[in-house]
């Protein structure tokens, strides 16, 4: 894989940049060749974190509390998240989701934490734009490029989410350079406190289908 060009660094929106060693953070690195691979960092300890992605032309999201029935397309309800808010394409499959390393006391059963993992466990996942459904890709930019959202939507603690970003994937259409996005999650509150507003119950974590 090589990479070339400009690497841009996507940050996250004004006051959500989170400090080194909590809540969760996403990157995405342009291949060049029309796929991008997805990390996610968890310093938590709960699996409940999982990001989706849209086309540029497909945003901005609806807003959390949006009527499900104004839904389009890739925008959906998704009940085993236990809320009734918009969430577009999951990473991967089986979808991309926060993990957490053996012997850390993982949430739910224990208290949440924000830092329980201060060292990150990184988890990624690669896709194809042009694998895309529900619905089918929109036309590829006249550079062979397609720009993609990011963001992680769920989750026990709203500031241990991370915002969204965007990402230029090239090689759609013709050989191109490479990029980074990036952004990271903010800093979640410490000694395990929740945000209990937030919480999203449902059942003990699969990857939300």
């Amino acid at each position: 894989m090589s990479v070339a060009g400009v690497v841009a660094v996507l940050a996250a929106a004004p006051g959500t940049a989170g400090a080194a060693g909590k809540g969760t953070a996403l990157s995405a690195h342009d291949n060049g060749d029309c796929t991008v691979t997805i990390t996610l960092t968890n310093y938590t300890n709960t699996t409940y974190y999982q990001p989706d992605w849209w086309f540029d032309q497909e945003g901005p999201p609806p807003a959390n509390g949006s009527d499900p029935a104004d839904f389009v397309s890739p925008w959906r309800e998704v009940p085993s998240t236990g809320t009734n808010w918009p969430f577009a394409r999951w990473i991967g499959d089986p979808p991309l989701h926060s993990e957490v390393a053996d012997g850390v006391a993982k949430w739910p059963g224990s208290p949440y934490n924000s830092s329980a993992q201060p060292d990150g466990y990184e988890s990624s996942a690669t896709i194809d734009p042009r694998e895309a459904e529900n619905p089918a890709p929109p036309a590829v930019a006249d550079d062979g490029s397609y720009t993609i959202w990011f963001r992680i939507n769920n989750g026990p603690q709203t500031a241990d989410r991370v915002p969204p970003a965007s990402v230029k994937v090239t090689g759609c259409e013709s050989s191109g350079g490479s990029s980074d996005g990036s952004s990271g999650g903010s800093s979640g509150s410490t000694g395990g406190s929740l945000d209990f507003g937030s919480l999203d119950f449902g059942s003990i974590f699969k990857p939300f289908s």
